[in-house]
């Protein structure tokens, strides 16, 4: 109880209030009064520094972390959260300081170890950087998934020799063969398969189904408003009563844009975890468990559109699920889907470090004439999220069953 009455509890509480009130002004009081706490706990402090920033008060929340920095004990928290501020303000020097600071004395903080990494690489320095992941490495001596991360984002910065030596070191610690041998492929370039395992999405997702929606909030996700987009450069507007497919519907992100234009709209995805928080909606008439690029239709033929969201770039021989959305097509239907781009290569598919697929224009096109589709009448250049801070290129692409 006495916990529970903290002056930084009883702060961040009042600065909740005043959020869920929009007075910002009071926000940023409450927060900032919550930083001057002496005993500030290491969750209390990201709490305050969370509703200092979401209420566009940054530049408090800088001079404030400053100010915990240089008291007699400041928190290993305080300095990772000064630095990813830096970070984000695009301080490098600043940045790398503080983080070097939250690493020295809370070595096993990843993301710490993510950002000062990355400013390593940006500085083109992959030794600094795989020297940075090894000390974290060392305080997490059991954790393969750090150490695929790690490799990922070397990988992904082109550094490949120290990638490969931390999927080496993953390798005895990772407890699922097929997953690890697809990261490993995905990582290193080494043999890639044009599927995946069979279940090693469907499990991926079910592990992560619980927070998968504030998963894709961190990567700035645009899903749904691609979507948006195509519908309303289709002209498919609001009232249209179509039959519709959000095929790998997910969590359900993409309902809200669908359901205004369906007289029924019906989910599909490979994870059963998944498919759990979508019927939380309430906005689907029937969920199926399906595997797109193995198994056939549940329900052949009976669908005016078809959005396949995010769900192509998981599989690099995209003819598979196309041929399985055409056969849940009516004659004339429509399929809308996103792919990550490659303009560097218009006649092939890649798989990218961090396990998904990019593809080729020339790819897509082709994929669509082989499985019954017209030509596509969309292919629009679009953001489809972030991936190590950076935005990712990719297509909206839109085509009608001939």
């Amino acid at each position: 109880m006495i916990d529970d009455l903290s002056p930084a509890r009883l702060s961040l509480a009042a600065a909740a209030k005043s959020a869920k009130a929009g007075d910002t002004a009071a926000v940023k009081a409450h927060a900032l009064k919550a930083l001057t706490v002496r005993e500030i706990s290491a969750p209390e402090l990201a709490k305050a520094v969370s509703h200092l920033t979401e209420a566009g008060h940054g530049a408090a929340a800088l001079r404030a972390l400053k100010k915990h920095c240089e008291g007699k004990a400041p928190l290993a928290a305080g300095f990772a959260h000064l630095g990813a501020l830096h970070f984000e303000a695009g301080k490098p020097g600043p940045a790398i300081r503080a983080l070097e600071r939250a690493l020295r004395m809370a070595p096993d903080d990843r993301q710490s170890a993510f950002l000062l990494a990355d400013l390593h690489l940006q500085a083109d320095d992959a030794d600094a950087a795989e020297a940075t992941w090894a000390r974290t490495f060392a305080a997490r001596p059991d954790d393969a998934d750090i150490r695929l991360r790690a490799a990922t984002q070397l990988a992904h910065f082109g550094a490949l020799d120290p990638a490969r030596r931390a999927v080496e070191q993953a390798r005895p610690l990772h407890g699922d063969a097929a997953e690890f041998a697809f990261m490993a492929a995905a990582i290193t370039g080494d043999a890639p398969p044009a599927l995946p395992d069979p279940g090693y999405i469907a499990r991926f997702f079910d592990r992560t189904a619980g927070h998968y929606d504030q998963s894709l909030a961190g990567v700035q996700y645009r899903g749904p408003e691609v979507l948006a987009a195509s519908l309303a450069g289709l002209n498919i507007a609001p009232g249209a009563g179509l039959t519709v497919l959000d095929a790998g519907c997910g969590s359900g992100l993409s309902a809200p844009v669908l359901a205004p234009v369906s007289a029924r709209l019906d989910g599909l995805d490979i994870s059963p975890g998944i498919l759990e928080e979508a019927a939380k909606t309430g906005a689907y008439t029937k969920l199926f468990t399906l595997d797109l690029a193995r198994e056939e239709p549940p329900e052949p033929g009976i669908y005016d559109l078809i959005a396949a969201i995010d769900v192509l770039i998981y599989t690099g021989d995209i003819a598979l699920p196309l041929a399985t959305l055409a056969k849940a097509l009516k004659p004339g239907g429509r399929v809308l889907f996103t792919c990550e781009a490659a303009p560097d290569m218009p006649d092939s598919w890649q798989l990218t470090p961090t396990g998904r697929y990019r593809h080729g224009e020339n790819l897509i096109r082709e994929a669509l004439a082989q499985t019954g589709f017209n030509p596509p009448d969309r292919m629009s250049p679009e953001i489809l999220r972030n991936e190590f801070r950076r935005p990712v290129p990719g297509l909206a692409i839109s085509a009608t069953l001939a």
